[in-house]
């Protein structure tokens, strides 16, 4: 990802503040999570369909780097580069030039020796300079950078403002990072950038020789020539040519001839021709040293900012794995359906979960799930769902890629409390994506509690409103009324509309007038539903309910509202029956609220599991749910007796213990249909 130089420092701070601050004292969490959030609006703002690191972390950088800087100087100062590096690359070339002004002398103050040592240093070590540069660029090193590294964070640290005290605690622990992942970053740079200053030195120190020469000759008349030993005048005339070869060649000058040589020795030479030897020393500085190494750090000037303006930043590295794992997901599941019932399921999943056609977090991530039919089979698929127990139909080209997850009819659907399988199953399949499946299954059951808690609040009503009616002796019309609000009030929470069942007066009356009660054991529980005609009319007449649900619903239950119809007509007619007659002694009474309680949690289950369930695990299920409630309901009479009757407090009893029954009963009948 190519960033500005300032973009890259913010995100290396960000990163140096996100993993000293572990404990986040410094930048809360909760603004951490708000500048994801929000940095991941803009980006669909800018009409990015699947938000990745290179789409949010310039964003997301620059929110924590301000929240930071506010709060703490160190942060503040780590944004900008200090004004040591700025002084130090202005002040070492200037130091170097005025260092060589200092000199009072390459050998003695009053003479130009044709053979001084420092001039032939100064020369030497440049020319080796570029001798070694050469070879470095022939050889083409690789990154090896030898003191370059302990260089730049020496000179890093020294950039630390405040002292001894910054560099303690939590601000010496964002630095410390900040300084280890910039140096990795920008270690190129700086090798260009402090080679430049050398450059600039270089030129500045045989500059400042120069100079000095120049002013020195105002004030004093140099007597030039050279002395030896060893060496004869032929032999110095052959060193002097080729030492001012290039100013001969480059500009035409009149070389140093023998006769001029053999003239100058033991400092013979003296005068205005002086002047001569001067220019030549000051022509070759310039030659040799101070334009070369202009050249040159021109050179590493311009690679310095070039690197500056070609940054680049690694979005798959691993320093970005905690924003990768708060970024957002943006799934699309295909389904393939194995019977029209999953489709049916589908449908009503759907209709409670998804917003505009996707499942959505709070954190932004977001799961389509999407059929084989029309725009949607063209539209590849992060993974696709088989669902069901026999063949699925073959999946569309865009899909043939994508990772199949194969779920059977009681694996997933059939109860809300294993919906969170799916989700499980998916992060096994996708890794990559495991935290945005956990975030999307964490909102799907959130939803799924939300409808629980919403139910529970129905169903408690609606059990205090049958014990006022039981009360107050008030007949089946009422209870009727009752049945009916509820049926609405469960059927528009679960997506199905207030028409998913008829009205409770549509039921017949059982064939007989007194039922005899459900036989019962010693502590409370029911053993089976009894068998006497009455009970028979009374399946009877919920299988015709069930009939009507079918219909009322244009065929779309499958078949499932007839298997379940008939447990709601036998939990509700001996009830309804009941109330019709007068005077109905104590006990009656009592099995009479126990029957409501048994119809009102039978509702719940078959209202809010209405068009998940095939046709051909309807009646099992049914069973295991009459058995369930039944025995549950039994077995919790005297706590559910004392809720009912007890005046109502702040904290009503009821829902409580309405919810530990029913979601065990879900659990364990869950459990043994898989």
């Amino acid at each position: 990802m190519h960033v500005s130089w300032q973009q890259l420092r913010s995100v290396t701070l960000a990163q140096a503040i996100e993993h000293a601050d572990g404990e986040r004292t410094l930048v809360s969490q909760t603004e951490w999570d708000e500048a994801t959030r929000q940095a991941v609006e803009a980006a669909r703002g800018r009409g990015v369909q699947r938000v990745g690191v290179a789409d949010v972390v310039l964003d997301r950088a620059a929110a924590i780097v301000a929240r930071a800087a506010g709060r703490d100087a160190t942060v503040a100062a780590l944004q900008q580069p200090g004004a040591f590096t700025r002084w130090l690359a202005r002040g070492l070339p200037l130091a170097a030039l005025l260092l060589g002004l200092a000199l009072d002398r390459i050998a003695n103050a009053h003479r130009v020796d044709l053979l001084s040592p420092p001039l032939l240093a100064v020369l030497g070590w440049n020319i080796a300079i570029y001798v070694l540069l050469l070879w470095r660029a022939w050889r083409r090193p690789g990154k090896e950078r030898g003191l370059l590294a302990p260089l730049q964070h020496w000179v890093l640290r020294r950039q630390l403002p405040g002292g001894r005290a910054a560099r303690r605690g939590l601000a010496a622990r964002i630095a410390a990072g900040f300084y280890a992942r910039w140096s990795a970053l920008t270690l190129e740079r700086f090798a260009q950038q402090a080679a430049c200053v050398l450059h600039l030195c270089a030129a500045a120190w045989a500059a400042g020789i120069a100079l000095s020469l120049l002013l020195r000759g105002l004030v004093v008349s140099y007597r030039f020539g050279w002395e030896s030993t060893f060496l004869d005048a032929g032999q110095v005339h052959a060193i002097v040519s080729l030492l001012f070869a290039p100013l001969t060649l480059l500009f035409g000058l009149a070389p140093f001839s023998l006769a001029d040589i053999a003239a100058t020795q033991n400092f013979a030479g003296e005068g205005a021709a002086g002047s001569r030897w001067v220019w030549m020393y000051v022509g070759l500085l310039a030659l040799v040293v101070v334009v070369p190494r202009l050249l040159l750090a021109a050179w590493a000037g311009w690679r310095q900012a070039r690197l500056a303006r070609q940054c680049t930043l690694d979005v798959q590295g691993s320093g970005f794995d905690t924003l990768r794992q708060a970024l957002p997901g943006d799934l699309v599941l295909g389904l393939l359906c194995a019977a029209p019932a999953q489709e049916q399921a589908l449908r009503t999943l759907l209709a409670l979960h998804a917003d505009h056609g996707a499942v959505a977090s709070a954190q932004g991530d977001r799961l389509r799930l999407v059929q084989p039919e029309g725009a949607a089979a063209a539209t590849p698929a992060d993974a696709v769902v088989a669902w069901g127990d026999g063949p699925v139909p073959q999946a569309p080209p865009a899909w043939r890629q994508a990772p199949v997850l194969a779920l059977g009819s009681t694996e997933f659907g059939p109860s809300w409390v294993q919906d969170g399988v799916l989700f499980e199953r998916l992060a096994a399949l996708l890794p990559a994506q495991r935290h945005a499946l956990a975030r999307l299954g964490q909102a799907w059951q959130a939803r799924n509690e939300a409808l629980f808690t919403q139910s529970l609040q129905a169903l408690a009503g609606h059990l205090h409103a049958c014990a006022a009616l039981v009360g107050a002796g008030q007949g089946a019309a009422r209870y009727a009324t009752l049945l009916q609000e509820l049926d609405a009030t469960l059927s528009d929470l679960h997506g199905h509309g207030a028409a998913a069942l008829p009205s409770p007066m549509q039921l017949p009356p059982p064939a007989s007038p007194t039922p005899p009660p459900q036989t019962r054991t010693g502590d409370g529980t029911a053993l089976a539903m009894g068998t006497s005609a009455g009970a028979a009319a009374g399946a009877a007449a919920g299988a015709k309910v069930g009939a009507l649900i079918d219909v009322g619903t244009g065929g779309m239950t499958l078949g499932v509202g007839t298997a379940l119809g008939a447990l709601l007509g036998g939990t509700t007619a001996w009830a309804l029956r009941t109330l019709q007659k007068k005077g109905e002694k104590k006990g009656d009474t009592d099995e009479l609220l126990r029957h409501m309680t048994e119809a009102a949690c039978t509702r719940y289950l078959v209202l809010s599991h209405l068009g998940r369930v095939p046709a051909q695990q309807a009646d099992d299920l049914g069973a295991r749910w009459h058995a369930e409630v039944t025995g549950t309901v039994a077995a919790h009479w005297p706590q559910l007796t004392a809720a009912l009757q007890a005046p109502a407090p702040p904290v009503d009893p009821l829902q409580p213990l309405l919810q530990a029954m029913l979601r065990g009963i879900l659990q364990r009948s869950v459990a043994r249909a898989a």
